[in-house]
């Protein structure tokens, strides 16, 4: 009966073990990145300015897979492209169409340095070298690129 004992904790730990896996996340996020990559490889390749907010859902889907240590990379990254979009929106803007030089007939001051302002939050240092950190974590640690 003694020997029995330790023989059923073996079994249960290596149970876990092999469960456990399934519950990891960095497999998950770097299943994630790769079921991804094809669509982020299309949106980057896009002619179209507006084809970033395209891949906002796929952001938002790896942000939320995200291993602890890149979360806020992805919250640095999202969040200005959430709010840029949100403020295009709520002038009526089309992003894909959108030029500082030669704005939208009717846009008012006010609209257009909302804009600008949103956009330089998207194109500030922080932003990008969070883009840069998320980019290289999915190439170091997932051995796939975001995209191709």
């Amino acid at each position: 009966m003694k020997l029995l004992a330790p023989a059923a904790v073996l079994a249960c730990v290596v149970g876990l073990a092999a469960t456990g896996c399934s519950d990891d996340p960095q497999s998950d996020y770097c299943e994630a990145v790769e079921e991804h990559q094809a669509e982020l490889t299309d949106l980057a390749a896009a002619d179209d300015p507006g084809a970033i907010f395209g891949a906002l859902d796929v952001y938002d889907d790896l942000r939320e897979k995200a291993p602890r240590d890149i979360v806020d990379d992805w919250d640095a990254v999202v969040g200005p492209l959430r709010d840029l979009e949100q403020v295009l929106s709520d002038r009526g803007v089309d992003p894909s169409t959108y030029s500082a030089e030669d704005p939208p007939d009717g846009l008012d001051d006010e609209a257009r340095q909302d804009i600008e302002a949103a956009a330089r939050k998207v194109g500030s240092e922080q932003t990008v070298t969070a883009m840069a950190s998320v980019e290289q974590h999915a190439l170091d640690v997932c051995g796939t690129p975001l995209s191709r």
